[in-house]
């Protein structure tokens, strides 16, 4: 571990080698992904609904039926399966088996419409690669390690275009805490960086469409403003819980199915696509939905928000139990930021920003073992000011405190899991 940080090692350079070269590689990779989930995207769905209620037609049952037929092919036939992104990150592997039927389901899944993001997506390929090659090439476990963490984070900060909140990612995987930990980190923020400029180069030097997405009026940072962002903290944590009871439920119901992919993909395309006919604000990971429940918030009305609600944690914990491969961190943002415009309704002496940014990333801080990451992203979408920040991460770090003190953390991602095994 003494080598970890000295720059005169020639094992340091030779790890720090390897993890900017599979950090390109993790790049490219992600941006790939990206660019054919939005071209199927707009293959599939050239004429997306709008949020309305009850506007969505019988082509969206059809189009998520099918999909969700082929998807139940696929994971007949293949290792297809939800992996554990973090518990990579935590322990510095992933097996590369499952990677490429995972990868072909996922981009079903978004292209599909159900509602997911592809982060999970994004560092799966990441982290099975990194450990692919680094088997090939008989590398050491040290140098197995930054690989991964050098791929994820170069694939995830390309995919959120923030860097610096992929390096407080890596800070809160486990770790030993000490000053020799900061040449991993020198290598993943070098991967980071190298993944970012990548993503931005590429996309015509422009940043991530997630930057600015949520442009509320500004505000003046008041020092009760802190507390209120512990309060939403708190009251995050009962979202949370009933995201979880009904990943639970569904699980239990679709259990009898686990047997039978197909029919267990087909049903499940099926009653999904009948809720995204019903409310097709629920289809896809949500950043345009979550656009519009803080643009249009007066015209959707306090009660229809908490149905959206409710109707995206339900879309969520669906897709995971019937088998459908993706990330929950983008609808839950979805989730938190629409929680949020409803409180700023209900109380307009909120400010819109302040309720939006606490809920925006405490929701799915209660749930995903990243709370810091996720606050610096959150404040990144809002665009909220390093001051006006400060309420979002308190929120963030309370939610994911109170839910781990309640056991909550540990069976997120059990339940996610179980729920596609």
């Amino acid at each position: 571990m003494s080598e970890d940080f000295n720059l005169r090692s020639s094992v340091y350079w030779r790890r720090l080698g390897w993890g900017l070269f599979v950090g390109l590689i993790c790049g490219i990779g992600a941006f790939i992904f990206l660019a054919l989930m939005n071209l199927g995207i707009n293959l599939v769905w050239p004429n997306p609904p709008g949020w309305q209620p009850f506007s969505g037609s019988w082509t969206i049952v059809l189009i998520m039926t099918v999909f969700g037929f082929v998807i139940g092919l696929i994971r007949r036939y293949t290792p297809a399966a939800q992996l554990d992104v973090f518990e990579a990150v935590d322990t510095g592997r992933l097996e590369p088996g499952p990677v490429p039927s995972s990868l072909l389901v996922s981009l079903l899944s978004l292209i599909g419409g159900f509602s997911l993001g592809p982060e999970v997506p994004s560092g799966m390929l990441a982290a099975g690669f990194g450990t692919w090659i680094s088997d090939r090439r008989k590398l050491d476990i040290e140098t197995t390690r930054t690989n991964v963490l050098g791929g994820v984070s170069a694939a995830y900060a390309g995919l959120f275009s923030s860097p610096f909140a992929l390096l407080m990612m890596i800070l809160e995987s486990t770790h030993m805490q000490t000053a020799v930990y900061y040449g991993t980190l020198l290598i993943t923020g070098l991967a980071a960086a190298l993944g970012f400029s990548l993503f931005y180069w590429a996309g015509g030097d422009t940043f991530s469409s997630l930057l600015g997405l949520v442009q509320p009026p500004t505000y003046d940072l008041r020092v009760w403003d802190i507390g209120l962002g512990i309060v939403f903290g708190i009251l995050s944590v009962p979202v949370a819980v009933i995201f979880l009871l009904m990943a639970k439920i569904l699980g239990g119901i679709v259990a009898p199915l686990n047997s039978r992919p197909v029919i267990r993909g087909t049903v499940g395309g099926l009653l999904l696509g009948l809720l995204g006919m019903a409310l097709p604000i629920t289809l896809f990971l949500g950043t345009e939905g979550l656009q519009t429940t803080t643009s249009e918030a007066a015209e959707i009305g306090v009660a229809l928000l908490i149905v959206f609600v409710l109707a995206k944690m339900l879309a969520l914990s669906g897709a995971l139990s019937f088998g459908f491969i993706g990330g929950p961190i983008f609808p839950l943002l979805f989730v938190g930021a629409t929680l949020g415009s409803a409180l700023n309704l209900a109380i307009p002496e909120i400010p819109v920003a302040l309720a939006v940014g606490c809920f925006m990333v405490a929701v799915p801080a209660a749930i995903v073992p990243i709370p810091l990451a996720i606050a610096i992203l959150g404040i990144l979408i809002v665009g909220l000011s390093p001051t006006n920040g400060l309420p979002v991460i308190m929120a963030a770090l309370t939610s994911f405190a109170v839910a781990r003190g309640l056991g909550l953390f540990a069976g997120a991602q059990k339940k996610q899991t179980e729920a596609t095994a």
